[in-house]
């Protein structure tokens, strides 16, 4: 499993906007730091698309307006138009990720 770290959230909403496949962002708690990422890949490989903030995104969902493109975040889906919604999910617990891989990228 491989990993790549983007620059910042906008990076990774819009990576998520251009994917047909993809449509959530996972979160995980890191020694205080907050992961954002999603998982990606071809068939033999998979991929970590990932971006690290000190402060975690308030809300259930990051918006992000098509037409202006402006990203923000909210506690509900959005249903104005050019507007999409990507819910974050929380990760509570979890094993796709090795912690030799977690405990490299919490350190980034």
């Amino acid at each position: 499993m491989k990993f790549v770290q983007l620059n910042t959230i906008r990076d990774l909403v819009m990576l998520v906007a251009s994917s047909p496949a993809t449509n959530v962002i996972q979160h995980l708690n890191k020694g205080g730091k907050h992961v954002y990422f999603v998982i990606g890949g071809t068939l033999s490989e998979v991929f970590i698309y990932l971006v690290k903030l000190n402060d975690p995104i308030e809300g259930k969902f990051i918006t992000y307006n098509s037409y202006k493109g402006e990203i923000g975040s909210s506690e509900n889906i959005a249903s104005e138009p050019n507007m999409n919604s990507f819910p974050i999910i929380e990760i509570m617990n979890q094993n796709l990720i090795p912690e030799e891989m977690l405990e490299t990228v919490a350190g980034l």
